[in-house]
């Protein structure tokens, strides 16, 4: 399994925020964890939350995946 772990600023959002994330986000999402490579996985996965802290208009680095 990946090594991969979510991360999030506090000041910005909380494990009880609303975030709208469209089913397009989430499906790319699963999508992004059947990629083998984990180099190719971690792109595709910041580019979804990019994405989501975008629609959001929160704080650039609010949401991350490392």
């Amino acid at each position: 399994m990946s090594n991969i772990g979510f991360h999030y600023d506090k000041n910005f959002v909380m494990t009880q925020s609303d975030l709208l994330v469209s089913m397009a986000d989430l499906r790319d999402v699963i999508q992004a964890f059947a990629i083998s490579d984990e180099a190719q996985r971690l792109k595709e996965l910041q580019v979804v939350l990019a994405s989501i802290v975008r629609k959001n208009k929160l704080p650039n680095g609010s949401l991350s995946v490392k």
